[in-house]
């Protein structure tokens, strides 16, 4: 009786020392994992507003070389309005040299008309001093002869013929005068008034090259500032990396730290139990040994019985204890689901051909994290493609654990692995996202250990 409640007391310490829970770093961890969600939901926020800056450049970029196309035209407009500017200036000029010319031909023309309007006034006076023409008359009765009277006819005739013309022609003069200085005005007016709108329109393109010219400055001067936030937000940008990534080092040493801790601990609780157990076998020995002096009156076969039985024990439950755990103490569960095949010989569902399957598959709906098994260096993280040794796995990570075990997750998720090769995990650390790549009938994960490199059947490490 007081062997079985030694057994039962030693059991229940064990068990319980086993299970204690270690909480060394757990607030240095979760202190750390909060910061780095902080500086990920800052370098979030960053990384938004530069989303927000790439398209102010891309606005900006688009209306300057709107800006500048249209000033192009302006300016190329400016260009031919001079050249419109240019001609008709040149044409006022010529119209002004043929004014002057013109106005010389004018002062010519004034002076015959003056010449003709002398003889006619001298005409007009002599005609008024005779008395309406008596000058005439007296030049026809003071003939000799019939003859005589003809000729002065003629010569009077001729007189008055040409006095008539000289009034015509002076009449005529006085309306072409007119009628160039009248043209002459008109042109230069017209000129004139072609050149003030070419001048118009050229003050307005002007205006419009200096408006667009002020445009393109102020576009210029808020792409340089967007420029220099950008530039702010991308060193921000990578101080927060650089800073998140000096906490993910320091959150793999603390879990490194926590895990050793986890083991050490665990080796101690061992130990203990050993130390416990070794105590409660010399405890039992001694006892026995008490026992068979005190009752020497019974047989040998009887105090052998007695005595060799506790020690057997002893050893058996020594032995026990020294065993690996396969309740887990070095895997744990990688994913959660149920178990549909173990490790077994089997008829594979993909290529129907009978052969051993090396693993288990466990499977479930849904999106189902995967796990590290145990702690170590990943030896391997990516599609398994045909020929790289890992053909039919799909998405598939391997991970050494030393002490020549490796553990092998296959049919992940496509673009959900968390791990690279060279990396070191922890114990639980998430590596990826149940899938169903390469030759899989479903969603599942197919878990395997190896032992120097053979797969072994893991339900006694799980």
């Amino acid at each position: 009786m007081k062997k079985k409640l030694v057994s039962g007391v030693l059991a229940f310490t064990t068990a319980a020392l086993l299970t204690q829970p270690v909480n060394v770093l757990a607030n240095d961890i979760g202190g750390m994992e909060s910061q780095k969600k902080k500086i990920q939901e800052h370098r979030s926020s960053v990384e938004n507003s530069l989303g927000q800056k790439n398209s102010e450049m891309e606005h900006l970029e688009t209306e300057s070389q709107n800006v500048a196309s249209s000033l192009e035209q302006v300016s190329k407009q400016i260009k031919e309005t001079n050249k419109k500017l240019e001609a008709e200036q040149v044409k006022i000029t010529i119209e002004q040299k043929k004014a002057k010319q013109l106005k010389s031909e004018i002062a010519d023309l004034k002076d015959e008309i003056k010449q003709r309007k002398g003889v006619l006034d001298k005409r007009a006076r002599a005609i008024q001093t005779n008395g309406n023409g008596q000058g005439y008359l007296n030049v026809l009765l003071q003939a000799e002869d019939f003859s005589d009277f003809v000729g002065r006819a003629n010569i009077v005739k001729q007189i008055v013929n040409a006095d008539q013309e000289i009034m015509k022609k002076q009449k005529e003069d006085q309306a072409l005068l007119k009628e160039k200085q009248d043209a002459s005005l008109k042109k230069l007016a017209e000129l004139n008034q072609l050149a003030t709108q070419i001048a118009v329109t050229k003050n307005n393109l002007v205006s419009q090259k200096a408006e667009q010219d002020d445009l393109l400055l102020a576009l210029a001067t808020k792409k340089d500032k967007t420029n220099k936030e950008k530039a702010i937000l991308e060193t921000e940008r990578a101080n927060l990396s650089a800073e998140e990534q000096k906490v993910a080092a320091n959150l793999t040493a603390a879990y490194a730290e926590e895990q050793r801790k986890k083991e050490e601990a665990a080796k101690k609780r061992l130990a203990e139990a050993k130390r416990q157990q070794a105590l409660a076998a010399a405890e039992a020995r001694a006892k026995t040994v008490t026992r068979k002096a005190e009752t020497t009156t019974r047989g040998n076969s009887v105090a052998k019985s007695e005595a060799t039985a506790p020690v057997e024990s002893a050893a058996s439950s020594a032995s026990s204890a020294s065993a690996p755990s396969s309740s887990g103490s070095m895997f744990i569960k990688p994913a959660a689901g149920i178990l549909t095949s173990g490790f077994s010989e089997r008829t594979n569902p993909v290529t129907g051909q009978y052969e051993s399957h090396k693993g288990q598959d466990i499977s479930t709906g849904g999106t189902v994290p995967v796990s590290a098994a145990a702690s170590g260096t990943v030896v391997f993280a990516g599609y398994g493609a045909p020929g790289s040794g890992y053909g039919g796995y799909g998405y598939v990570v391997e991970i050494d654990h030393g002490n020549g075990y490796q553990t092998l997750y296959a049919h992940m998720r496509a673009g959900s692995l968390n791990v690279v090769a060279g990396q070191r995990v922890m114990q639980g650390q998430n590596i990826g996202i149940m899938g169903s790549t390469g030759q899989s009938t479903g969603q599942h994960l197919h878990f395997e250990i190896h032992q120097n490199g053979v797969p072994i059947n893991p339900a006694p490490y799980l």
